[in-house]
């Protein structure tokens, strides 16, 4: 039987979401859900904020919703939101939402508010990083196919914009012009 209260941790790696093109990891640790056949978690995003739709190795179903499948034991999730286009600076919230179907047959519902800070990052500066959970997106993203590793290659990418070359087809250099015959 689940408590009143769900047992769950959340962090984030980083204490702020730039306000554009901005992006941050949310880690939810939920512990062992004893007496519960079946759990699903929903996450309610802002205006202008966006999931990736991944959830590591849990799946997701076509309602976007975490399935959790091993409930014995506690379950981590490691969800990437981003900003893309310019959004309201301040603070806002996710609503993060567990259903669970319990072994009586009961369907209980929880639902926490999450505050995250908005910010332009010219104005905030270095957002403070919570080391354990950058570790943990660390240890996750190499096993990702959506972020390789570079193929094996450890080397830095050089990504220096390349240089322009404009093209006038009117242009005539001295010679010819000198020499140009016109017929």
């Amino acid at each position: 039987m689940i408590e009143n209260s769900l047992p769950l941790e959340i962090r984030f790696a980083k204490s702020f979401l730039e306000h554009e093109e901005g992006m941050n990891h949310l880690w939810i640790r939920l512990a062992p859900l004893t007496g519960v056949k079946h759990a699903e978690v929903r996450l309610q995003l802002p205006k202008g904020i966006y999931w990736t739709g991944a959830a590591g190795e849990y799946p997701v179903g076509a309602d976007r919703q975490i399935i959790l499948e091993s409930l014995q034991s506690p379950s981590e999730l490691l969800l990437e939101i981003y900003t893309l286009q310019p959004i309201g600076c301040g603070w806002t919230e996710l609503i993060l939402t567990v259903s669970c179907l319990e072994e009586s047959g009961e369907e209980r519902e929880y639902s926490l508010p999450v505050p995250l800070m908005i910010s332009n990052e010219e104005e905030a500066g270095l957002p403070l990083m919570d080391d354990e959970i950058v570790q943990k997106v660390k240890e996750h993203y190499p096993h990702n196919p959506k972020h390789p590793d570079h193929y094996g290659n450890k080397e830095l990418l050089d990504c220096t914009p390349g240089r322009q070359i404009r093209y006038d087809p009117h242009y005539q250099s001295e010679l010819e012009k000198k020499y140009r015959v016109e017929g």
